[in-house]
């Protein structure tokens, strides 16, 4: 299916998944993005808690008889390393092997970064809902210490309000007498 747009047409290939054996697909051997293991497991609590809502995106490799990853590699390994599944959703792309290349890379780095400030808002609101620092920090895939910090940049003093503070330092009156 293809949607007609101001700058022309987009093809739909998200409309086209397909449910193949895993055994079926393997990694690229050119793809640069590495995820850090706290991401990976953030990557399957996403999956176990919303489903797994991008298909992996390949090509057909007449050659081997696979199809090769162009975007969803972590996914993947989520799918088959971590949940042991038998079967994986694939969208397959008719791209010659520079499009692939081109395609992994525009796929990585059009997700884009998550800023400092709008992830302290985004904390903010969760402790306004009466989400907890260690829900918070799991659903986030963030460390405790991460969700401290942005509560902290965000200034407002009532994320902190039920916070348990340390005993590491006592307080002490020190008088002219001393």
């Amino acid at each position: 299916m293809i949607i007609e747009t101001k700058k022309g047409s987009v093809k739909l290939p998200l409309l086209d998944v397909r449910i193949v054996d895993i055994g079926q697909v393997q990694a690229n051997t050119y793809n640069p993005n590495a995820v850090a293991s706290n991401n990976m497991a953030l990557l399957e609590e996403s999956i176990l808690s919303n489903g797994f809502c991008f298909a992996v995106v390949t090509v057909w490799d007449p050659d081997s008889e696979k199809y090769i990853i162009v975007d969803g590699f972590h996914r993947y390994l989520i799918f088959r390393d971590y949940l042991e599944a038998r079967e994986i959703p694939i969208i397959v792309l008719d791209h010659d092997i520079s499009q692939r290349m081109a395609a992994t890379v525009q796929f990585n780095r059009a997700r884009g970064v998550h800023q400092v400030e709008l992830m302290g808002d985004l904390v903010q609101a969760l402790v306004q809902q009466g989400v907890d620092d260690a829900e918070i920090a799991q659903k986030l895939g963030m460390e405790i210490e991460e969700v401290f910090r942005l509560k902290q940049i965000t200034g407002i003093a009532e994320l902190f309000k039920n916070q348990i503070y340390s005993k590491a330092w006592e307080m002490v009156e020190v008088t002219d007498d001393a």
